[in-house]
């Protein structure tokens, strides 16, 4: 027996070109200015808890102006609790909406491929007897046989395992679980 070896070449994608000057001068104007802005915002709030503390101290009203806001906010936070508690009693659960007649999901299926004749169209024919439409198929040759990934539109009452029944029954075996795409 003769045997023959294939060589394959690897194709590199291409390098992303390198960015202009100006693109790069863009670049550090933007980093500096955020930069900027934050180093601001540091300033800001150091400032306002200066002040803060301030009053709070050498005030002549500071313990009284901590202990108002202190029980100010503990106020706010009952109330607020108080009101979402209250409210959240006295709505009514809404259930889901069921699905409309004739409504459909949409499914991922992946599954490896015997190599036999009409293997496909077994799986093809066994959705669509349930009303399955094949949305998009794409093939993954492996050394021996490939990978079929399936999106499928399929009805509302079909669940994962009627699909993976059907898949299995058209002569396919599953790789892993359909999954329901969002």
């Amino acid at each position: 027996m003769e045997h023959t070896e294939h060589t394959t070449t690897a194709v590199r994608p291409s390098a992303p070109p390198a960015p202009s000057r100006a693109q790069r001068r863009a670049r550090r104007t933007h980093r500096w200015r955020r930069d900027s802005v934050e180093l601001a915002a540091v300033f800001v709030s150091v400032t306002a808890a200066d002040l803060v503390a301030k009053v709070v101290v050498k005030g002549h009203d500071g313990p009284v102006l901590l202990a108002a806001s202190a029980l100010a906010l503990l106020a706010t936070a009952l109330f607020h609790s108080w009101w979402a508690h209250r409210h959240h009693l006295h709505e009514s659960p809404v259930p889901a909406p069921a699905p409309a007649p004739g409504a459909t999901a949409l499914w991922r299926v992946r599954a490896t491929v015997r190599d036999s004749p009409a293997g496909l169209a077994r799986v093809c024919t066994a959705f669509a007897e349930q009303q399955v439409a094949i949305v998009s198929m794409q093939s993954h040759p492996l050394p021996r046989g490939a990978v079929d990934e399936f999106y499928l539109r399929a009805p509302h009452a079909l669940s994962g395992t009627d699909l993976a029944a059907l898949v299995t029954t058209g002569g396919h075996d599953l790789l892993d679980a359909p999954t329901r795409v969002v």
